[in-house]
């Protein structure tokens, strides 16, 4: 199996570049300076050149708080990118793997999102999301969409380390008890799709869309504190630093966003059981602050 990993310097990236290292499996993660998504005859020449068997993209526009502002770029890197990709993968026989977002969801339904309701993106980030799907379904028919939940990390930007970078600023990290998602932790993310690709490189036919997400759903004024209290093993932190967003308080229906999706047609089709996050979080915390240590 040869696997071409887009996006190998970015949080799910670098951890799925390490699990194929370990297991020695063959693979190519290029720069973005020698495979740009936005150059799409390049990425067509190099997949047709080094033609692999699987492409696992993890890169694309992912800020839900610049994607307003900027939409063109955010459906050029989620839509038109995402479609060039899904070309040139069918061209060369490639199958493709690629991560999307429980924000193609308009976050309304009190239950987890399963793979049979209606997406209904209510944001720019959202929706280039969704019609990078459509693009792939329509132009790559072996894939695998693999949509998640709160993705966490020890790099980069993502709740926790927005959390964890307030407090070493000693400033107030406002969070919300009404948001609700499932931390999954990019460790976990890596997993899942390395146990994908060894799977359908058995030339199984199990293409489609799915879901995955970390054990034991919680709110993102609950994970605050979870994270305060992990952090404060190697900080002197207050609890005064976790006030509520007085623009979302409890109880206020309209803010409720629930980013939860439920698992189980990736557990029945593949025997992939979702992990719990708590245990995961506490390495990263512990990483998070060793990475900052002279």
């Amino acid at each position: 199996m040869e696997v071409l990993v887009i996006g190998g310097a970015g949080q799910i990236g670098q951890e799925l570049c390490q699990l194929l290292q370990d297991e020695d499996i063959s693979y190519r993660a290029p720069s973005r300076d020698l495979l740009d998504l936005e150059d799409h005859k390049n990425v067509k020449q190099l997949i047709a050149e080094w033609k692999p068997d699987i492409v696992i993209n993890t890169a694309g526009y992912r800020d839900a708080g610049h994607a307003n502002y900027e939409p063109s770029r955010c459906y050029k890197m989620n839509r038109d990118c995402v479609a060039s990709l899904a070309d040139a993968c069918n061209a060369a026989g490639a199958a493709l793997i690629q991560i999307s977002s429980w924000r193609v969801f308009d976050g309304d339904k009190k239950d987890a999102f399963t793979e049979k309701d209606t997406p209904n993106p209510k944001e720019v980030l959202g929706g280039s999301f969704w019609l990078g799907e459509q693009q792939i379904h329509q132009r790559c028919p072996r894939h695998i969409i693999l949509r998640l939940s709160w993705i966490i990390s020890s790099r980069g930007y993502n709740r926790v380390t927005r959390l964890l970078d307030s407090f070493e600023e000693g400033k107030p990290a406002g969070t919300c008890p009404n948001h609700r998602g499932c931390p999954t932790t990019t460790e976990d993310v890596a997993r899942v799709l390395l146990a994908l690709a060894l799977q359908i490189s058995c030339d199984l036919n199990v293409w489609g869309t799915y879901h995955y997400s970390a054990a034991e759903p919680i709110d993102e004024y609950s994970l605050a504190e979870i994270v305060l209290a992990e952090a404060s093993q190697y900080v002197n932190i207050q609890e005064s630093q976790l006030p509520v967003d007085d623009s979302e308080k409890e109880g206020d229906t309209q803010s409720e966003i629930n980013a939860c999706l439920n698992s189980t047609r990736l557990q029945h089709t593949f025997g992939i059981m979702s992990r719990p996050w708590r245990s995961g979080l506490a390495r990263l915390v512990r990483n998070y602050y060793q990475s900052k240590q002279p």
